[in-house]
């Protein structure tokens, strides 16, 4: 298995934020195949490590998306398709392999 693609979801506070809270749940709601090859770690910016996570990747709205360092969703949910897509631009070939079957299942 390939290295494991770093997902971190950038929010004011899932719990208070509908935007933070469906902008979590598009990646938290992958299927299991895809989701045991990644790592998904919510930062909100209530406290210091979500801060300092916020700073690292430049983020300049929240909610946002950050796939293996690169701010990729803003603001805007990603459909499944758009960030299983985004998902295999930074993904080890085993994963791709996965995303491949989803979105020829999907279409």
């Amino acid at each position: 298995m390939g290295e494991k693609v770093i997902v971190d979801i950038v929010t004011l506070d899932a719990i208070q934020c509908a935007a933070c809270t469906y902008m979590k749940e598009s990646v938290t709601a992958l299927p299991e195949s895809i989701q045991k090859h990644i790592v998904a770690t919510e930062w909100t910016i209530k406290n210091k490590e979500g801060i300092a996570k916020f700073m690292e990747h430049g983020v300049k709205v929240l909610p946002s998306i950050v796939i293996n360092g690169d701010v990729v969703f803003e603001s805007i949910v990603p459909t499944l398709e758009e960030l299983l897509e985004a998902l295999s631009a930074r993904a080890h070939q085993e994963l791709q392999a996965e995303i491949q079957k989803l979105l020829e299942a999907e279409a």
